[in-house]
């Protein structure tokens, strides 16, 4: 997972963002929203079995999808020629994350009130750090009241 430093943060080097997510993060910053984590996953519901088996075997040449995590929202991106597919989910609504099957497929469920989301993660340690950084925020939040 790319993850990138926040000023005085210290979470981490700043990552590489791929080419193919140029435009997009570009869109992010001048709308304000700071970069935060970048990983190769895809929506189970905008999937075919195909590209879930692609994503479970973390071929990594042939990613289909991005998770971009910014300081205000997660955005779902599938990067086209022309334009990027974006769905996105403000932090505020989104209200856990939990591990699918132990997270032995790589998979975790966005839990945004009384409806889910699986994501499916290329690589099982970006998976992790995604999870982490969303119990963060959960955290800072119920501290501080929200």
């Amino acid at each position: 997972m790319n993850e990138i430093t926040n000023k005085g943060e210290g979470r981490g080097p700043s990552p590489v963002v791929p080419k193919k997510l140029g435009r997009i993060t570009r869109k992010l910053s001048a709308a304000g929203e700071e970069l935060v984590l970048i990983a190769p996953a895809i929506l189970h519901s905008q999937a075919s079995e195909q590209m879930l088996a692609i994503a479970r075997m973390g071929m990594l040449d042939k990613i289909l999808g991005y998770l971009v995590t910014t300081d205000k929202n997660v955005h779902f991106v599938r990067p086209g020629i022309a334009w990027d597919s974006v769905r996105t989910v403000p932090l505020d609504v989104i209200t856990g994350v939990e591990y699918v099957d132990e997270f032995h497929t790589n998979t975790l469920k966005l839990l945004v009130g009384e409806r889910a989301e699986k994501i499916i993660f290329y690589e099982d340690l970006e998976g992790i750090r995604f999870y982490q950084y969303i119990q963060g925020v959960k955290r800072k939040d119920q501290s501080a009241g929200v």
